[in-house]
């Protein structure tokens, strides 16, 4: 296991994205669940995210990948794309945090040297 994080930056904004994400569920006027499913969403997206910032692994970015991938098709899921204002968020954050997620992957894969023996 690789200790050293690709990018603590991206690190740093994948745990904006989910605290921004968290608080805003706090904001979203509408249906219930669209509030709950972005609080629960955002808050793991965080902690994954600063697991990743203390001892970086790659199950912390597809952690990542799989809940952003989730809170983008959750609205469609969930049934409240109706509500404009909950749904874009989720997929916009979503879409952001696996898009981050996956390029640290890639990032961990390109810095791995090989060895041959």
């Amino acid at each position: 296991m690789n200790n050293e994080t690709p990018s603590k930056a991206l690190e740093w904004l994948n745990l904006l994205l989910g605290s921004g994400l968290a608080l805003a569920a706090f904001a979203f006027a509408g249906p219930t669940v669209a509030a709950w499913n972005a609080g629960i969403v955002g808050t793991l997206i965080a902690c994954c995210a600063a697991v990743a910032l203390y001892r970086y692994g790659a199950w912390a970015e597809w952690s990542n990948i799989a809940l952003g991938c989730w809170a983008a098709i959750s609205p469609f899921a969930l049934g409240f794309t109706a509500a404009s204002g909950p749904t874009w968020s989720l997929i916009l954050v979503g879409s952001s945090v696996a898009w981050i997620a996956a390029m640290q992957i890639a990032a961990g894969r390109n810095g791995r040297t090989r060895t041959t023996t």
